[in-house]
């Protein structure tokens, strides 16, 4: 793993074309949505004169299309759960990353990686060629300190920062092993609120695990709005113009087949928390029902389910109580005051009228593409619809590969140019979203990355 302090090297040197593996392996540069400025024009085109082509890709979605079609400010949410499916990855010996773009707030003026939301960047699971996995988390900011990592598993993110900086942040497991076949299911929510910010946390949970149903931490970061004149309304909710990708980032192993899947995601902000710690009090001081053994999630959702239900109060530390793993989930009608009892271990969640929101498509695609040997290679993302299931979201790549019906592949530049046709246009690959997960379109104004925006976020390119 590389130093902190590590930077990319100057445009004015000739390793401008060089590859640095393991800084891609910890690649956790943020998903550009807008922005193309005469600088990036002319970085492109030196990076064209220099005979660079991108060692990474990714086969990306436009922004899902949502039911009930709904903005940020309608949606309220404070929640996202998506389930994530590795169906396939042949070699096992692979680089991929099956990713889901997130963001808070969205309308702002462009700053930083953020560009026009409060934060941005994305969450999901990769395979590594090493043998090991990642649970990753990633998001950049607006501000310098705007953010403070709280989990253990997360920092300042300085992989692709030059200079280091203290707006943008990662949270990384590499502890963690994916079963192919298995549905895993994220979830980003805020935790707690209070007058400076929220904090907010993703996990994982596992239903093959020995503990099944006991969320795995990815991260937990406190982002800081009211100090920075950022308006809470806007940057205290979650952002709904997400994306979807798979990134295959060696440009020595393109010759693999990888199938996996999104499905199940849903936005909510029914549970919104409070910002006064400890548990409810209700009218009785006793709660409509009480359990063990709950996510923060389920909790919340059994609350949203229960017509009575107007707080649910949660911790995942009461080991007082809950002996089984220190999840208690408390149900409240009434909330009339904070017991006093350990209240820097509880948050309660009032239930409000908001709509929950539930990815419905996206624009189907399919490309074709030459690996390191030269043979031919497809990429599809595609849309599957099962009775009495969720929309299943799945990106496919590989030789047996095949597109939708009726669609035709779109023909993309081989990575490294190493089997580039000949007489077309080095520039044309170095501006194609397939450089990182981007999101075409995902915002109005937004264009597709430059070579500088690749440099600039931690693509490296290579000749």
């Amino acid at each position: 793993e590389i130093s902190a302090q590590a930077t990319w090297p100057s445009l004015a040197q000739p390793s401008y074309c060089q590859i640095y593996p393991k800084r891609r392996l910890a690649h956790t540069a943020m998903a550009p949505r807008a922005t193309d400025s005469p600088r990036a024009v002319a970085m492109a085109a030196l990076a064209t004169l220099l005979g660079c082509t991108p060692v990474a890709r990714a086969i990306t979605s436009d922004p899902l299309r949502l039911s009930p079609p709904v903005s940020a400010a309608e949606a309220q949410a404070t929640q996202m759960q998506a389930s994530l499916v590795w169906k396939e990855v042949s070699p096992s010996n692979r680089d991929a990353y099956m990713a889901i773009g997130v963001a808070l707030g969205d309308g702002l003026p462009a700053k930083n990686g953020a560009v026009h939301t409060c934060n941005s960047g994305y969450m999901g699971g990769q395979f590594h060629r090493d043998g090991y996995h990642t649970l990753l988390w990633s998001m950049s900011g607006r501000e310098e300190g705007q953010i403070v990592p709280v989990g253990k598993y997360c920092r300042y993110d300085c992989f692709d920062c030059s200079p280091p900086n203290r707006r943008d942040f990662q949270c990384k497991r590499d502890d963690y092993k994916f079963s192919l076949g298995v549905n895993y299911t994220f979830t980003l929510q805020m935790e707690m609120q209070n007058a400076s910010g929220a904090m907010w946390s993703v996990t994982v949970v596992d239903p093959m695990a020995a503990d099944a149903g006991h969320p795995v931490e990815v991260g937990r970061v406190f982002f800081k709005d009211r100090e920075f004149g950022l308006p809470e309304d806007t940057c205290r909710v979650l952002g709904v113009g997400t994306y979807l990708f798979q990134e295959y980032w060696n440009p020595n192993q393109q010759d693999h087949t990888t199938r996996a899947s999104w499905s199940a995601i849903t936005f909510s902000g029914a549970m919104r928390p409070q910002d006064t710690e400890g548990y409810c009090q209700g009218g009785a001081q006793v709660s409509l029902a009480e359990f063990e053994g709950l996510t923060r999630a389920d909790c919340k959702g059994r609350c949203a389910a229960e017509e009575k239900c107007l707080f649910a109060s949660y911790s995942d530390v009461d080991t007082e109580f809950a002996k089984r793993d220190g999840s208690h989930c408390m149900l409240f009608d009434h909330c009339e005051a904070r017991d006093a009892f350990l209240p820097h271990i509880w948050w309660t969640y009032e239930k409000v009228d908001a709509p929950t929101v539930v990815g419905e498509s996206f624009t189907e695609m399919c490309q074709k593409f030459k690996d390191q040997n030269c043979d031919w290679r497809f990429a599809v993302a595609a849309v599957h619809r099962l009775p009495g299931r969720p929309v299943e979201f799945e990106f496919d790549v590989g030789q047996d590969v095949r597109c939708v019906d009726g669609m035709v592949p779109e023909e993309i530049e081989s990575l490294g140019g190493r089997c580039q046709a000949r007489g077309s246009p080095l520039l044309a690959a170095l501006t194609a979203p397939a450089l990182r997960g981007f999101a075409r379109g995902a915002s109005a104004g937004s264009s597709t990355p430059t070579a500088a925006m690749a440099q600039r976020e931690g693509v490296p390119l290579l000749p």
